[in-house]
Formats: C-alpha cells, structure tokens, sequence
C-alpha cells in the first residue's frame, strides 16, 4: 500500500510542470526585494478589525482584511494577479477593485491609509451592509487606527474629492441654556 501511494505521488510530480523562480502567474517577474509586513488589530474581538498587508519597496503586494461586527465576521484577501480583484497603480496610491468595492492604499509619510469604499459585505461574508472606513497603519511599528466613513464620505473619497474635516460643536452662546447647564 505505502508503494503504490509513493508511485502515485512521484507520478503526480512528473506531470505538474515546474514554474522558474523568476515568474508567477501570467509570466510577470517576482519582484526581487524584501517585503515587509504590516499587521494591526484595532478593537475588542466583538468589534474588531485586522489587517494584514505586505509591502515591496513601500507598495502593496498583499492585502488581507478581516473584521467582526458581532456574531458576523468578514474576511477576504488579494494579491496583484489573483484573478478576484483588479490592482491599478495611481497617482493616489494602490486602488484594488475587488467584486463590489474597492481599496484605496495611499503613503503619507510614515503611514498608509487604507480607505474601504462600498466594500459589499455579501460576497465575502454573506451578511447584508458595506464597509467603509480608513486604517491608519503605520509604516514601522506602532498602533493602527480604525474610523468608520458613511456613504457620503465614500463616495466623495470614491470621486476623488478630500475628505471633509469632522466640525466641532459651535460655541454655545452666551445666553443659551447649553451654557447655563454646563454641557
């Protein structure tokens, strides 16, 4: 028995073509450097996002996203190449169109930015809503920032149009009943 399984394995591995080193996929070169890791995890188990992100030469090659909102959990991951989700490279950064959303990776300084725009929760986790929001990850070691967008926010980020600066409370004025109460 362990003889016929061993001629089974070795006849598999004379028929699998071997592929060089230097290409993957569709032929492209591997890129010949080292890829750093960035890993976060932002908020109690109940609430939590993560994500995993590899980068070459400060552009992303790998992404990997999962979060937790409750009993539902979502997660999804792609790579230049993988045939699920389209990499473009821009002038903002890194867009990954995945099958209904995109991510947005931008470096700024010693930090990326990924913006999660309309990101459709039912391909990948088979629960209703859409992701959006902005990890902060830094490009080094430290903690990452996770801020929920709504909609609007998304789809100006979309329309390449700045975020808008959150508004502070205007000042009560004198003679409101905000100021007599102390809030």
């Amino acid at each position: 028995m362990l003889l016929r399984a061993i001629a089974v394995a070795a006849g598999v591995a004379l028929v699998v073509p071997s592929v060089p080193a230097q290409q993957k996929g569709k032929g492209k070169p591997v890129v010949q450097a080292t890829k750093q890791r960035h890993q976060c995890k932002v908020g109690p188990y109940e609430k939590q996002t993560r994500l995993v992100m590899e980068t070459v030469k400060d552009k992303p090659v790998y992404l990997a996203y999962w979060s937790s909102n409750g009993p539902f959990h979502c997660s999804f991951e792609s790579w230049p190449g993988d045939g699920r989700a389209t990499w473009v490279s821009s002038s903002a950064g890194t867009v990954i169109n995945l099958i209904s959303g995109t991510m947005l990776i931008e470096k700024n300084g010693d930090k990326y930015f990924v913006h999660a725009r309309e990101v459709d929760r039912m391909p990948y986790c088979g629960t209703f809503g859409s992701i959006n929001g902005v990890l902060t990850v830094p490009a080094r070691k430290g903690d990452c920032d996770w801020r929920d967008t709504d909609s609007d926010e998304a789809g100006r980020l979309q329309r390449g149009e700045p975020p808008q600066p959150e508004q502070a409370d205007p000042p009560p004025s004198p003679g409101s009943t905000a100021a007599l109460s102390g809030r």
